[in-house]
């Protein structure tokens, strides 16, 4: 079951990590769940209930790429709204004709991740 209004994210640095979970804090965008590596991200959403609505996807992670990611998040969920990010934007065309909703160039300004997020969770 897909929850519309809450955030996962998928990123191997702890410190970006960090950033967004306090921003969403203070925006009150509620998490659902944050993983550092593509399995763990893949587990974690296969046993969430409610599944977060929208999953923020890192294109390099230590073990599976996004791509992989991303791909099996809309194979069990395809409803889910994926935002994905990464600093090749050679990336940003596959990533897009693969599902996602979004993609953001790292580094990318808060002002732009709020308003991604929000017009994904009002779409």
């Amino acid at each position: 079951m897909v929850s519309n209004g809450s955030v996962a994210i998928v990123d191997d640095e702890a410190q970006l990590v960090r950033t967004y979970e306090l921003l969403f804090k203070k925006r009150r965008i509620p998490m659902a769940f944050t993983a550092y590596s593509g399995e763990e991200a893949v587990q974690k959403f296969r046993s969430a209930d409610p599944r977060p609505g929208i999953v923020i996807i890192d294109h390099r992670l230590s073990d599976l790429s996004g791509i992989e990611v991303m791909r099996e998040i809309l194979s069990m969920e395809p409803e889910t709204r994926i935002v994905f990010i990464s600093g090749d934007e050679g990336v940003r065309q596959e990533s897009l004709e693969a599902g996602a909703k979004a993609f953001m160039k790292k580094p990318t300004p808060i002002k732009e991740i709020t308003e991604t997020i929000n017009s994904l969770l009002n779409a």
